[in-house]
């Protein structure tokens, strides 16, 4: 299955991070994306592969999943259409946290760090506004995690 450009416009301004973005801003970044397309069951990236690109699930469903040996897996979510992840390599060139994998057949719009880190330096405007949008979804993602952490500390205790 393959986004139209209205769809694909459509689903870039639905996201969090691309929200407070004009249409011509979005049109522009839309051009960036490239389709790719997996089986199910493929894998799309591996923990500790180069981080190199974001994602969005457009059709699909992913397993963001880790596997403490190669034997097994532990899934840690499952993203559906309109998803974002790997959001973290647009920010920085370090390995992979988790593997991804293709749970059902999916469709992926991958936009890759070098492109996004150019086009935000011909449009720094539009690049705060992104940058403030991944900032606050970063920040509040480590909040959970912080009270994840808390409450499994404070469990530990009654152990």
């Amino acid at each position: 299955m393959s986004e139209t450009s209205p769809d694909r416009m459509q689903m870039l301004r639905q996201l969090e991070i691309f929200s407070d973005l004009d249409a011509p801003d979005v049109s522009r970044l839309e051009n960036l994306f490239r389709e790719r397309k997996y089986d199910a069951e493929a894998v799309i990236f591996s923990e500790g592969d180069a981080g190199t690109s974001m994602m969005i699930v457009a059709s699909g469903t992913v397993r963001i999943s880790q596997k403490p040996d190669a034997d097994s897996e532990e899934a840690l979510i499952l993203l559906k259409s309109g998803m974002v992840f790997g959001e973290m390599a647009l920010l920085e060139e370090l390995p992979r946290t988790a593997t991804a994998i293709a749970h059902t057949p999916v469709v992926l719009l991958e936009i890759s760090r070098e492109d996004f880190l150019a086009d935000i330096e011909k449009h720094p405007g539009c690049g705060v506004r992104i940058l403030m949008k991944l900032a606050r979804t970063l920040s509040s993602r480590l909040r959970e995690t912080d009270l994840k952490l808390k409450t499994f500390i404070n469990l530990a205790r009654w152990i």
